[in-house]
């Protein structure tokens, strides 16, 4: 006879300690993925410190804040390259706010001048009835202020169109001694009333630019030679080829040393050396700014120098080449 035994234990127990353990185990996870949420978000938080402090003290910079400089010590190394960048950005537009300023008081400096000047001769002329030729005088005499207004203002114009690239120089190969000798014939009748003899030496490669912009450098130079030489000098012209391939030209004329403080601002706008002297002799102060932004136009440099009662100024031009 055949007989099954049947073995039967009490699982009531097991099931009730899975179903705990498996309770435990998801509020384990549960807090586990809150700490670790916890902890990401501090640790980012704690991480973003440092840039947030920087954001608030990049926000405390302001146009008449502008020599404020940010601390890279106070940044950890990975935002050091961050701070010293923005730090040179808020110098180069420290640089133009106080260039921009300069400009502007001496753009009202300059244009006072002449305007005074209208007002005073035409309020003069009301005072009293004047003669037909009194009034032509004075109409002259303004005619002559109205000019300079004009170019002063043509001038600034120019520089600025230039200064943000609308100027497009037109090029074509230019012979810098025949350029030389076309603008002699064109000084040459103040040259003589002046007793002073124009002087061109030596010959330069062939050069690429542009014809009107090179010859307006050249009379510039050439006008300011002509008004500091003294009676009976000669203006020199250089042409010479440098080592690195360069056009040379320079400008050479005798008469007062340029102090060496001064050469270093020679070629900014509304600069002069010697401020006492009158604007109808000495001009706006933009003739030389003009010479260099034009030069820079050409890919070249100009640089000036001043010794032995002689003032030069070189112009380097790259070669057609």
């Amino acid at each position: 006879q055949n007989y099954r035994i049947v073995a039967a234990i009490d699982m009531d127990f097991h099931i009730h300690f899975l179903e705990n353990f498996r309770r435990s185990l998801w509020m384990i996870m549960v807090a586990a993925g809150a700490i670790t949420l916890l902890a990401a978000w501090y640790g980012v938080h704690q991480g973003h410190a440092p840039i947030r402090a920087l954001s608030e003290s990049m926000g405390d910079v302001q146009a008449d804040r502008l020599h404020v400089r940010l601390d890279p010590n106070t940044v950890p190394a990975e935002l050091k390259t961050l701070v010293d960048s923005f730090n040179h950005m808020i110098g180069r537009l420290e640089d133009s706010f106080v260039r921009l300023s300069h400009f502007s008081a001496d753009i009202a400096h300059e244009l006072r001048t002449p305007l005074t000047n209208l007002i005073t001769q035409t309020q003069v002329s009301l005072g009293k009835s004047r003669s037909l030729e009194e009034y032509r005088e004075l109409l002259y005499s303004n005619l002559e202020e109205q000019e300079r207004l004009t170019k002063m203002v043509n001038d600034m114009l120019w520089l600025a169109q230039s200064e943000h690239g609308l100027l497009k120089p037109v090029w074509e190969p230019l012979d810098l001694a025949r350029e030389v000798r076309e603008l002699f014939d064109f000084f040459e009748a103040l040259a003589e009333e002046k007793h002073i003899e124009l002087v061109l030496e030596g010959k330069a490669p062939i050069i690429l630019g542009d014809r009107a912009m090179l010859r307006r450098a050249l009379s510039n130079l050439l006008s300011n030679a002509l008004r500091h030489a003294p009676a009976g000098a000669s203006v020199l012209i250089l042409l010479d080829s440098s080592n690195e391939g360069r056009a040379l030209l320079s400008v050479q004329n005798p008469g007062p040393e340029i102090p060496a403080e001064h050469l270093p601002r020679i070629f900014d706008r509304f600069y002069r050396v010697d401020p006492s002297r009158t604007r109808q002799s000495e001009g706006a102060g933009l003739g030389l700014a003009i010479v260099r932004s034009i030069v820079e136009a050409h890919g070249g440099r100009v640089e000036a120098a001043s010794a032995r009662n002689k003032t030069t100024f070189t112009l380097f031009f790259p070669d057609a080449t």
